[in-house]
């Protein structure tokens, strides 16, 4: 599953003016334009720089590694970097918060035209029983001539500025590695099927989809949707819902649905009464 990037959208006008209004219009279409493309699975999103490899992983026994910033761009690139303890919630949405536990440098960097820089990362401490995760932020400075809209004139004009970022997994691994999980929960209501899915080992797993397939009495298939997996970090379960169409949910007798991991896959069904079409 390819990392993606998360794009942020600084906005350089004053909506006051005639220009400043039509640069905020831009920018509304810019950031839902992005975000479509953001969803697509194109290698060739239109960055100028890019980061490698897509993710470290750090045991006891190698507790430094680096990613390499390359810019392909014609201009020169300055960003800034951070690292961030990475966990999920009780829902499993990504939480990132402040930590002592990586060191890194450099944390402001230059980046000439068709050339790359490595940022060293090390871990402190020993190892732990359990997978420890951080995210490697590399976020691009708009230079000067970006926010004139490519013309060095040294005044900033009414428009937007798009500057890319980059957030890569970090994972320290304990000495011994579990990576297992269940499907905890498969249930459904107001027409909704919706499956549970909890990490039982000590390290992450990344789901690459959990696939929904209901089926009528006689075992013809009458629906199916397919969802794009996370990761799922050790410890935490992450839901995922299918809403099915009335007219087809009465005619359902079950729902089966396939989680396929990297490395493993995991399965649950379950009878469908016609209550629970009920919206």
């Amino acid at each position: 599953m390819q990392e993606p990037m998360i794009i942020s959208v600084i906005q350089k006008n004053d909506k006051s003016t005639p220009g400043g209004r039509f640069a905020s219009r831009i920018l509304e279409w810019a950031i839902a334009g992005l975000a479509l493309i953001a969803l697509l699975p194109s290698p060739g999103f239109p960055a100028a720089f890019s980061v490698n490899p897509t993710s470290l992983e750090l045991t006891g026994g190698a507790k430094s590694g680096a990613f390499s910033v390359v810019n392909s761009g014609e201009d020169k690139l300055t960003c800034q970097i951070d690292v961030k303890e990475w966990a999920q919630d009780a829902e499993g949405k990504d939480v990132y918060t402040d930590t002592k536990d990586i060191v890194f440098f450099p944390k402001i960097m230059t980046v000439e035209p068709n050339e790359q820089r490595a940022v060293r990362i090390g871990i402190k401490g020993p190892s732990s029983a359990k997978e420890k995760t951080y995210r490697f932020f590399v976020e691009e400075i708009p230079s000067q001539k970006k926010e004139t809209g490519g013309k060095a004139t040294g005044k900033i004009t009414a428009g937007l500025t798009i500057a890319f970022q980059y957030s890569m997994p970090i994972f320290v691994k304990p000495v011994r590695q579990q990576e297992s999980g269940i499907m905890e929960k498969v249930e459904m209501s107001g027409g909704t099927a919706r499956a549970v899915i909890r990490n039982t080992g000590n390290i992450h797993f990344k789901l690459l989809s959990v696939k929904f397939r209901g089926k009528a009495a006689d075992g013809t298939e009458l629906f199916s949707k397919e969802l794009t997996g996370w990761y799922v970090l050790n410890g935490i379960a992450r839901s995922y819902e299918a809403a099915v169409p009335r007219d087809v949910c009465d005619k359902l007798s079950t729902i089966e649905i396939k989680a396929q991991a990297e490395n493993f896959e995991i399965n649950g069904n379950m009878n469908v009464l016609k209550k629970m079409c009920l919206q």
